[in-house]
């Protein structure tokens, strides 16, 4: 062997090393982040919040890829003061990437989804907004049933990182891995789609809501209509989104849950009907039912459908960026645009007859009321980011119905009901989030 040829492969076998654990051996930092901490008496079978998101935290660090760890929150929040933020998923990742030095951060967000009479029967999700660096989004969900054992929440959490990083993850304390079993949305991004539901023929067109900033409430062309509630006018930012063109239609209902409008008015204990066909919108439906709906939709589908918060409601019901500033949804002409006690006959009918407004979207105002993700309560002054309200006694619905006066249709009033009325005239449409 001549000297340059030892040199050369000294050298390799120097700095192969340092690339092996630069490769093989570097583990990423991420820090598991609650945005959502209502309802802290909640438990997981056994398991409070902080253990699930213990939890969390050692399903990434059994993986030989990641670093995880909660971080100190108040450390956190006192750095965004001293900055002179605003508290948002932007800047909390800008603060914990400035001390931590992390690589991702996991925003969950735990909630009830549905429940019974019997403490044991409530289901949470695990619903984890995943940030990097560069404050990027993809959102993917896992469920818990609270009559789990709490052995099997590990691998709940372990299935939610495996679908978040499209990449197998390891349960603690567990030789299995998980492989992401949620495919890539089939949809191009910012572009419309049509949901089928795999085999289900399902046709729910849903439409892309531009992300923007818009003034929430009772602004100057809801006139001497609004209400209190829809006080102080508030800015809201808000990322983009899909919604669906119409409300949830008995057909689509019946292909998701099983169940006919006949089932949902009998389980209301009800005995009218107020419009009945499949392309008719579904009614009789409690806001747990709802959630149920986009719950199984999302796992059919590999996509995250939601409820749309409120924020989201009002404001794609505005025409998003491209919003005329009308009364309605789509126009100050009510009967143009929607179905309501001076043109129904005091029954719903089938989505998508009238005129859509600046985005394309159908039924805002009229045919049912539309139950949206957020407990109600009172507005504030401030500007906010992507707002959901998390707690309360009832849940809100937005723009009006068929047996409801044109007052009650503005794109700014607002409803509410218990979460788990079934009313004749309740019914929803869904959210994709990207």
């Amino acid at each position: 062997m001549n000297k340059k040829t030892f040199v050369l492969l000294l050298c390799v076998a120097m700095l192969f090393p340092v690339v092996a654990t630069a490769q093989f051996f570097e583990r990423q930092k991420v820090v598991v982040w609650e945005i959502f901490d209502n309802n802290n008496d909640v438990k997981v079978a056994s398991a409070t919040k902080a253990e699930i998101r213990q939890k969390m935290v050692d399903a990434f660090t059994n993986s030989r890829n990641y670093e995880a760890f909660e971080c100190n929150v108040n450390d956190v929040n006192s750095y965004i003061s001293s900055k002179g933020w605003q508290k948002n998923p932007v800047n909390i990742v800008k603060a914990v990437k400035a001390k931590y030095g992390v690589n991702y951060i996991i925003f969950t967000s735990i909630k009830i989804l549905q429940h019974s009479n019997s403490y044991d029967s409530y289901m949470v999700h695990l619903a984890s907004d995943f940030f990097s660096a560069e404050t990027s989004k993809s959102e993917r969900i896992a469920y818990v049933d609270m009559k789990s054992e709490m052995s099997e929440i590990p691998g709940a959490c372990a299935k939610l990182l495996s679908d978040l990083l499209q990449e197998p993850i390891s349960a603690a304390g567990s030789s299995q891995s998980y492989t992401p079993t949620y495919p890539a949305p089939q949809y191009q991004s910012n572009q419309d789609y049509v949901e089928n539901g795999g085999s289900l023929n399902l046709n729910m067109k849903m439409i892309y809501v531009e992300g923007g900033t818009f003034v929430m409430g009772a602004t100057e062309e809801q006139g001497s209509d609004a209400d209190s509630d829809e006080r102080p006018t508030h800015e809201v930012e808000l990322s983009g989104y899909y919604i669906a063109e119409c409300e949830v239609t008995q057909a689509q209902w019946k292909a998701v849950m099983g169940t006919s409008i006949y089932d949902q008015r009998n389980k209301a204990n009800a005995s009218s009907m107020y419009g009945v066909g499949s392309n008719y919108p579904m009614y009789y439906v409690s806001w747990y039912e709802a959630q149920e709906f986009c719950s199984k939709l999302s796992e059919l589908t590999g996509r995250t459908y939601v409820l749309p918060t409120e924020a989201q409601w009002e404001y794609a019901a505005r025409g998003g960026n491209r919003s005329k500033r009308y009364k309605y949804s789509g126009l100050y002409d009510l009967g143009a645009v929607g179905w309501y006690k001076g043109n129904s006959g005091d029954s719903t009918h089938p989505v998508g007859q009238k005129r859509a407004n600046e985005l394309g979207i159908k039924d805002m105002s009229g045919n049912v009321w539309e139950w949206c993700s957020d407990y109600y309560g009172d507005y504030s002054s401030s500007k906010q980011f992507e707002p959901c309200r998390g707690s309360g006694h009832c849940v809100v619905l937005r723009g009006g119905s068929c047996r409801h006066s044109a007052s009650d249709c503005r794109v700014s009033n607002r409803d509410y009901y218990p979460p788990s009325n079934r009313n004749n005239i309740n019914g929803f449409r869904v959210v994709c989030i990207p």
